[in-house]
């Protein structure tokens, strides 16, 4: 008999929530077989099985905490060759007469939801297809199924957010400045689209981050963490930037490594890929972890003004709001120009008002600029 421990995740991560379980008492497993899903602080991750047997006992229940090294399943191991994953092979190909199109099944349509709300939804009884998705593609969240007027507990990577979200906001004495700047000289720079040849155009979120990338270069004390034990300021070598990123299932920090080292025309490429893959829910566990700074962006659906969580251990969150038409005076004379909110919330055990404001007009000055950030390369 063989139990099957939580194995090291890798990352630090000590610690997980059993998602969902594929395998139950009884059944027969193969080798490199997905026993189940574990969700961590990190990501959620498959779990295979090392060996073949058959599950003589499931010791967790899902929904359970757990360390690594606990645990999770017993095993009743198969000896000999039998215990040998088994590889697919093709069946010998056989005529088979095509169907007539009147006797081909119709299949139903599969609801895009995570496997932690559709256990949830089986539990109470709740058909996914009578639930109206919030997120993209119509995928179905936990927070729908909480409209249906049933209480469904927060699993996953919603229970991970719930927690940091509460960690960071007992931790962190949270304030905020805010500035009105002016984007025109951004807006002209997105529309010649110049960047590095076979990268992608730029962004007024790409270019706004790459304004306070070159201003953090001087301001060091924005890119920092504190230590609450030792009481210590931990300088960060580099910005490991952190994008936070509006997903079907909830609100992403995906990090770019280095980003401060990055050509132009490279960091719009890879600021792409993050935000598409944590999108798409392809972020590794080291794509979401680590950032040392972040910036906030609400796009198009952005509200007129926002106070970001500051992303603990971070001390500082660039927030980035909605961009209008807004009447400012030049020279005596009442003019129109495109204008946004900039937030900075940053912890005030580290960082002061007048700190925070003087990154912040350093800022807007670097924006108003023709070229706001460094040159394309």
């Amino acid at each position: 008999m063989a139990e099957f421990k939580l194995p090291d995740l890798g990352e630090g991560v000590t610690e997980g929530e059993v998602v969902e379980w594929r395998v139950h008492e009884g059944d027969t497993v193969q080798r490199d077989q997905i026993l189940g899903v574990i969700g961590t602080d990190k990501a959620t991750v498959e779990i295979p099985s090392p060996f073949a047997g058959r599950v003589e006992a499931v010791l967790v229940a899902e929904g359970a905490r757990i360390q690594v090294g606990d645990p999770l399943l017993r095993v009743e191991e198969v000896e000999g060759p039998s215990a040998e994953p088994t590889v697919p092979t093709k069946a010998p190909a056989l005529p088979v007469p095509e169907p007539r199109p009147s006797s081909v099944p119709v299949e139903p349509r599969r609801v895009p939801a995570l496997p932690s709300v559709r256990r949830a939804a089986r539990q109470r009884g709740i058909g996914l297809e009578s639930v109206v998705g919030s997120g993209v593609g119509g995928r179905v969240r936990m927070l729908d199924l909480l409209a249906q007027g049933r209480r469904v507990p927060l699993r996953g990577l919603a229970r991970a957010m719930a927690e940091h979200a509460a960690i960071g906001h007992r931790h962190v004495p949270q304030v905020t400045v805010v500035l009105e700047v002016d984007v025109a000289a951004l807006e002209a720079q997105v529309a010649e689209g110049a960047t590095a040849e076979g990268s992608p155009p730029p962004t007024l979120l790409g270019l706004i981050c790459l304004a306070i990338l070159a201003e953090l270069a001087k301001a060091p004390l924005f890119n920092v963490s504190l230590d609450d034990q030792a009481l210590e300021l931990v300088y960060h070598d580099h910005v490991q930037l952190g994008i936070a990123v509006q997903t079907g299932d909830g609100l992403l920090v995906a990090t770019i490594r280095d980003a401060d080292t990055l050509s132009p025309g490279t960091f719009h490429q890879e600021l792409q890929r993050v935000v598409t893959a944590a999108r798409a829910g392809t972020l590794t566990a080291a794509e979401l972890s680590g950032s040392t700074f972040t910036v906030s962006s609400g796009g198009k659906q952005g509200a007129l003004l926002a106070t970001p969580l500051v992303n603990w251990p971070n001390v500082a969150i660039l927030g980035v709001h909605a961009i209008q038409d807004r009447a400012v005076v030049k020279d005596g004379r009442v003019a129109v120009g495109r204008r946004a909110n900039l937030s900075l919330s940053f912890d005030h055990r580290v960082i002061d008002g007048m700190t925070a404001s003087g990154l912040l007009y350093r800022l807007e000055a670097r924006l108003a600029a023709e070229q706001p950030g460094p040159p394309v390369r």
